[in-house]
């Protein structure tokens, strides 16, 4: 009699949480429901510290999360990252608000946050058509804290501010992510998951090299 063939083992991304024990079919369902929370929640975090103070996009969380998760994670994700954006955003709409100098003393401290990016971030929001000037931003490279700051100075309403903050950021989370799934869909047969995170991670340190020249002159306050 021969022996049955070896199982074929699931893959599973290391870094996703698994469940130590298994003991009933509605295990494996449940370890992916604790899974999609955990990246969930590590989305909403990341979209709220990029919207106040951290440098360093969503968009990288949410491409890898792309890769090593899929789509659909992705985009779950996405919406996770666009509602904490608009939650950060509203700490800085707030102490803007009160606090013009200290809010405008924070914004300058952030790394790679240029004063060509602070000028035309606030002009846009002094504009009526506010809303497409951080819809042009999100796509040219002027952060989404500026436009916080910018919201906070010109006394827009927070609800109204929050409202548009979240269709505005996952607009661009969303179009990121489908365009990482798609290609890394098309390399899947060519490279392993390891081969696509490097790919991936080279990408966005070109991008961030050439972002952080272009938008600095060359005048970097980084860990200064």
């Amino acid at each position: 009699m021969n022996p049955a063939p070896p199982r074929r083992k699931r893959f599973r991304a290391k870094w996703i949480p698994v469940c130590a024990e298994k003991t009933s079919p509605h295990d494996d369902l449940a370890c992916g429901a604790c899974s999609l929370l955990a990246i969930l929640l590590v989305a909403f975090l990341w979209g709220a510290a990029e919207a106040s103070y951290f440098f360093v996009v969503a968009d990288v969380l949410l491409t890898f999360i792309a890769v090593a998760c899929g789509l659909r994670a992705s985009l779950w994700a996405s919406v996770a990252a666009a509602l904490g954006a608009a939650c950060g955003g509203l700490i800085l709409w707030r102490i803007a608000g009160t606090d013009p100098a200290a809010a405008m003393t924070l914004l300058r401290s952030v790394p790679f946050v240029s004063e060509r990016m602070i000028a035309r971030g606030l002009a846009g929001m002094a504009e009526a058509n506010w809303p497409l000037a951080m819809l042009w931003g999100s796509v040219t490279g002027i952060p989404y804290k500026v436009y916080a700051v910018g919201a906070g100075h010109e006394d827009l309403s927070a609800l109204l501010f929050f409202g548009a903050t979240i269709p505005i950021r996952l607009v661009r989370f969303v179009v990121a992510t489908s365009v990482v799934a798609l290609l890394d869909q098309k390399l899947r047969p060519r490279l392993r998951l390891r081969s696509r995170v490097m790919l991936l991670a080279t990408f966005w340190l070109v991008f961030y090299g050439e972002f952080w020249l272009r938008w600095s002159g060359g005048d970097f306050r980084f860990l200064q």
